[in-house]
C-alpha cells in the first residue's frame, strides 16, 4: 500500500512538470515575437523618416528674383510676306526650248529665265529690218531729189510715211522676238517653276514665281483702340518657334475696316540671315513700352487665388510662407514684381502645390538631364 502511494506521487509530479513546460515556452516566444515587431517598426520609422522632423519637410525648388528689362506689347499672328513678289507669264505663244533658272536660284532683274522657240519670230524680225533699211535708203536718195524740187512734196511725204511705218513694224517684230525670252521683272529667288522643256505655253499659263527674300514683311490687323499706341519705326519682334527676328513698323494704314474694326499695319522683318521663309507662320510682337532694370520673376512661381497673385517664400529656418505680390508687365515666361518680395527672397517654383503657410521644406537642386 505504501509503495503504491509513492508511485502515484511520482507520476503526478511528472505530469505537472510536463504541462508547465509548454506554457512557459509559449509565453517566452510571444515576448520574443513582440520584441522583434517593435524593433522592426522602429527600424522602418528610421528608414522612412516618420519619426523625425526632417522627414516632415516638403522637397521644393527655389529661385531668386532677378533684375532686367520687360515690355508691354501687342501680339498678333501673321505670315512672312515679301515686298516684291511676282508671278511671271509668257508674253507670246511657243514651245519651251531652254530653262536657265530653277527653284531656289537667285536671279537679277531682267535675267532670262527660259527661252521659247524663236525661229519664226527671228525671221519676221529680219524681214522687217530689211524692209525698213530699204525704205530708209530710198528716202535718203529721194530727199536729195526733193531738195532740188525734182519730185513733189506729196510724193516725198508718202515715202517718208512708208519708212516710218516700216520702222514701227521692225520695232514690233523685235519686241515679239524678245517675248520668246521669259524674263524676271524683279531681283529675287525663283520660288516656283511651272513649265518644262517641250511644253507649249500660252500667255495665260503661269511660268515662274519670283520673290525677293531680302525684303520681308509681316502684315497684321490691329484693333482700332490701339491706333494711338503705334508709330512708324516702332520696335517689333517676329517670332517663329525659338527663332526671334528684329523688326519695325513700316506702314500704318490710314483707314479702318468697318467690318472687323481693325486697321492694317505692315512690319518690316530684318531677316538678314534669311532665317525665315516667305509664307512661314509667325507671331508678331509690337513693343508698346519698356520697363528697364526691374525685379523679374518666373511665372512658374506664381499662385493665383481669388484674383490675387501669391508666391511661397522660404525663410532662414527653411519654412515656406505664402506672400501676396503686386505685378506689372509680363511676357511669355516672366513677370515684373512691383511689390511683396525682394531680390534676396528664395521663392518656390516646384513643389508649391503641397505647401501651406509655415510649412517645413527641404530645398533640393533641379535634376539636370
Amino acid at each position: 500500500m505504501k509503495k503504491w502511494s509513492i508511485t502515484v506521487l511520482i507520476l503526478s509530479s511528472l505530469f505537472i512538470a510536463q504541462c508547465a513546460a509548454p506554457a512557459g515556452t509559449k509565453d517566452g516566444s510571444a515576448k520574443k515575437e513582440a520584441g522583434k515587431k517593435e524593433k522592426s517598426v522602429e527600424a522602418q520609422k528610421n528608414a522612412t523618416g516618420d519619426g523625425g522632423e526632417e522627414s516632415e519637410a516638403v522637397p521644393v525648388q527655389v529661385v531668386k528674383p532677378a533684375r532686367g528689362n520687360i515690355s508691354s506689347y501687342l501680339l498678333f499672328s501673321s505670315n512672312v510676306d515679301s515686298e516684291k513678289m511676282v508671278d511671271i507669264y509668257p508674253m507670246t505663244l511657243g514651245i519651251v526650248e531652254t530653262i536657265l533658272f530653277d527653284e531656289g536660284d537667285w536671279v537679277d532683274k531682267g535675267a532670262v529665265l527660259a527661252v521659247l522657240d524663236d525661229r519664226e519670230a527671228s525671221l519676221n524680225e529680219e524681214k522687217s529690218r530689211l524692209n525698213y533699211e530699204q525704205l530708209k535708203a530710198e528716202l535718203e536718195r529721194q530727199e536729195e531729189i526733193f531738195k532740188r524740187e525734182l519730185i513733189s512734196k506729196e510724193e516725198y511725204e508718202r515715202l517718208k510715211f512708208k519708212a516710218a511705218s516700216a520702222l514701227l513694224d521692225w520695232k514690233q517684230q523685235k519686241l515679239f522676238l524678245a517675248y520668246t525670252r521669259i524674263t524676271s521683272p524683279i531681283s529675287g529667288q525663283v520660288s516656283r517653276r511651272y513649265i518644262k522643256v517641250g511644253n507649249k505655253v500660252t500667255t495665260a499659263q503661269l511660268a515662274f514665281s519670283v520673290v525677293n527674300t531680302r525684303e520681308k514683311i509681316a502684315v497684321v490687323n490691329i484693333p482700332t483702340q490701339e491706333r494711338l499706341n503705334l508709330f512708324l519705326k516702332q520696335k517689333a519682334v517676329i517670332m517663329a518657334g525659338a527663332k526671334e527676328i528684329a523688326g519695325a513698323v513700316k506702314r500704318i494704314s490710314p483707314s479702318v475696316d468697318p467690318e472687323s474694326g481693325t486697321f492694317k499695319v505692315t512690319v518690316d522683318v530684318d531677316d538678314r540671315d534669311n532665317t525665315l521663309a516667305v509664307g512661314e507662320f509667325v507671331n508678331v510682337k509690337i513693343v508698346k513700352k519698356v520697363h528697364e532694370n526691374v525685379v523679374l520673376l518666373t511665372k512658374e512661381a506664381l499662385v493665383y487665388d481669388g484674383g490675387k497673385v501669391f508666391v511661397f517664400v522660404v525663410d532662414g529656418a527653411n519654412k515656406a510662407f505664402r506672400k501676396e505680390i503686386q505685378t506689372g508687365f509680363e511676357d511669355g515666361s516672366r513677370v515684373e514684381v512691383t511689390g511683396g518680395i525682394s531680390e534676396q527672397d528664395r521663392v518656390v517654383t516646384a513643389g508649391k502645390s503641397s505647401l501651406k503657410s509655415d510649412t517645413l521644406v527641404k530645398v533640393v537642386e533641379p535634376i539636370v538631364s
